[in-house]
Order: structure tokens, then C-alpha cells, then sequence
């Protein structure tokens, strides 16, 4: 089972960002709701208010069991779109969100020298080709350690077969400097 088969239990990954998105489109949405109550009302309130003044009594008894039921269909419609559009946004910034922590953790982990860490996504998270420069950048940089770690050693090797053929103290005392310099590396 490779990386890419996992399932993440945490869908809070990135809790600012993911956050912030969901919040944007919640209210996004409330504003939205809120501007079609209000224009429902201007437009229900003037037709009603002059074309129909005949009938006042009977229109204000409508409007009376209109306005309740347009008003809480609005809340609740604004609610239930900001439930789901939350619900929507929570799981679609979690491929992002994921593979950003997953990416971060990686370049830690490179950091502190560990040029082993492999970081393979999931099929339907975002960012698989950012994964995969990292990839190729970490394969780069563990074959440059290695090459450089096989430079060293045949300077070292070198340095000390120099060490064992020479017979000037001072010699011997700068071929050993440059030994422990290389040591200390």
C-alpha cells in the first residue's frame, strides 16, 4: 500500500486557511441571501402597496403570512447552501491543504539533512506536480551529497597516504589541519 492509497482521518489540516475559504463562501452566500430578501421585499411591498389598495385589508392579511414564510425561506435556504457550500470547501481545500502540509513537513525533514524523505500524493489532491519537483529536487540533492561525501573520502585517503610518506614535521602539521577540517565536516 503506497502513500497515495491513504485516506487522511484530519480534514483540518491548514485550520487558517481552510477556514478563511470556508468563511469567504459562507458569506458570499449570507450576503447574497440576505440582498434577495431585501429585494423581494422592495418588489413584493411597492406592487402590493399600489396596485392593490383596493383590497387592503385582504392584501395585508397576505402579506402578513407571505412575509414569515419569505423571510424564513430565505434563513433557511441561506443556512442549508452555507452547510453544504462549508461541507464542500472544508473537503476541496483539503487537497490543498494536505499536500502543503505533507510538502512543508518534507522540506523540514531536508533541511535538518534527512534526504530520504518521498512524498507521493493522492490521485485527487491538488499540487501532485509540485510534489514531484520536490521529488526530483531531493534526488538531486541526495546524488550532489553523495558525490560530494565520495569527493571528500578520496581527498581524506589522499591526504593521509600524503601523511604516512612525509618526513617534515611541518608538512605532517598542515596535512593533519587539513585532515581534521575534513573531519569536521
Amino acid at each position: 500500500m503506497n502513500d497515495s492509497d491513504i485516506k487522511r482521518n484530519t480534514v483540518f489540516i491548514q485550520k487558517k486557511f481552510q477556514l478563511r475559504s470556508i468563511l469567504t463562501v459562507v458569506s458570499i452566500i449570507a450576503v447574497a441571501g440576505l440582498l434577495s430578501g431585501i429585494l423581494l421585499y422592495f418588489m413584493l411591498s411597492s406592487e402590493l402597496s399600489s396596485e392593490l389598495k383596493v383590497a387592503h385589508q385582504q392584501i395585508q392579511n397576505t402579506w402578513d403570512s407571505l412575509a414569515p414564510a419569505i423571510v424564513f425561506g430565505n434563513i433557511l435556504t441561506v443556512l442549508v447552501t452555507s452547510i453544504v457550500a462549508a461541507i464542500a470547501v472544508l473537503y476541496q481545500s483539503h487537497k490543498i491543504a494536505g499536500p502543503m502540509f505533507r510538502l512543508q513537513t518534507m522540506c523540514e525533514e531536508v533541511s535538518n539533512g534527512n534526504y530520504s524523505p518521498v512524498t507521493s500524493l493522492r490521485k485527487a489532491d491538488q499540487l501532485t506536480a509540485l510534489a514531484q519537483s520536490f521529488a526530483t529536487m531531493i534526488e538531486t540533492l541526495r546524488d550532489k551529497k553523495t558525490h560530494e561525501d565520495s569527493v571528500v573520502e578520496d581527498i581524506k585517503g589522499s591526504l593521509e597516504a600524503l601523511l604516512g610518506e612525509l618526513d617534515d614535521d611541518a608538512h605532517k602539521k598542515t596535512v593533519n589541519g587539513l585532515l581534521d577540517k575534513i573531519n569536521s565536516l
